[in-house]
């Protein structure tokens, strides 16, 4: 270096000096750089490509949990049972085979909702199945990427697997309109009820305004519309057939129903 600086003319003394600062740039800033260099080069070590992370965050960007049906701590049972049947859908694009698939029955359910409420929304498919034997499955409704799901535990009696359908059907639909979960819910329920109970028929049992309900006509409304009572009562309760008092006090005092002979239709629907 000394020798190089001799060429373009310099002494050898001031070439010396000039070596001299240079290699204490050199020194000083390397000192300085090494901290930063060193935890980046940790950061970068630390750091590895996992293809598998990668897949699962792609996934889980295309998949929604609606609604889950039943108490707050059986969402996380809900969301792995959904997030399961969708795994086993990316890989193979078959149904899960512990599926019991019921393609027709939904397609109605869409069919007639959508004809209740223009506002519903509905993806291209809607998958709608039950499972059996499956622990902590109370039922929801999904999306993931194009497709509507809803799920149902096969142990449910029939008229709460209809009723449940026709709710988490229509909360697919309403999606786009509600942020908040439980507002989803509560216009799916009003939605439902309103398309499986004509307004006609709920006035002509709850004309009479009564103030409480006895198990005999309980049990009389429920068979004649194949639905759990409380849920009649919502539905009366939304179109003004009953006040809100009468459905509170009537929601805190339930009796079971016990089975009875139907004694009175003044509609031609069937049950």
């Amino acid at each position: 270096m000394v020798s190089y600086l001799n060429k373009l003319g310099l002494s050898t003394r001031f070439s010396g000096t000039i070596l001299v600062v240079l290699l204490f740039i050199i020194n000083r800033s390397t000192l300085l750089m090494t901290p930063a260099m060193a935890g980046f080069s940790n950061l970068m070590a630390r750091i590895k490509p996992n293809a598998n992370q990668l897949t699962i965050d792609f996934l889980a960007s295309y998949r929604k949990m609606l609604v889950s049906l039943g108490s707050a701590d059986k969402l996380v049972y809900n969301e792995s049972i959904f997030t399961r049947l969708t795994d086993q859908w990316e890989s193979k694009r078959v149904i899960p085979a512990d599926l019991l698939f019921q393609k027709s029955p939904v397609e109605a359910v869409v069919y007639r909702l959508q004809k209740e409420d223009a506002r519903l929304q509905f993806p291209a498919e809607v998958i709608a199945g039950e499972l059996r034997g499956i622990e902590g499955l109370t039922g929801f409704a999904a999306k993931f990427r194009e497709q509507g799901w809803v799920i149902l535990p096969a142990e449910l009696s029939g008229m709460y697997k209809n009723l449940f359908l026709n709710i988490l059907a229509a909360s697919i639909g309403l999606d786009y309109l509600y942020a908040s979960r439980q507002e989803l819910l509560t216009e799916a329920e009003r939605v439902a009820l309103a398309a499986l109970l004509p307004e006609a028929e709920i006035r002509n049992f709850f004309g009479l305004r009564l103030s409480r309900f006895p198990d005999s006509f309980r049990s009389e409304v429920s068979a004649y519309f194949n639905l759990p009572f409380e849920y009649i009562l919502k539905r009366a309760l939304h179109i003004g057939a009953v006040s809100e008092e009468v459905a509170e006090e009537n929601r805190n005092n339930r009796q079971p129903i016990r089975a009875t002979t139907l004694r009175r239709s003044t509609s031609s629907r069937a049950a």
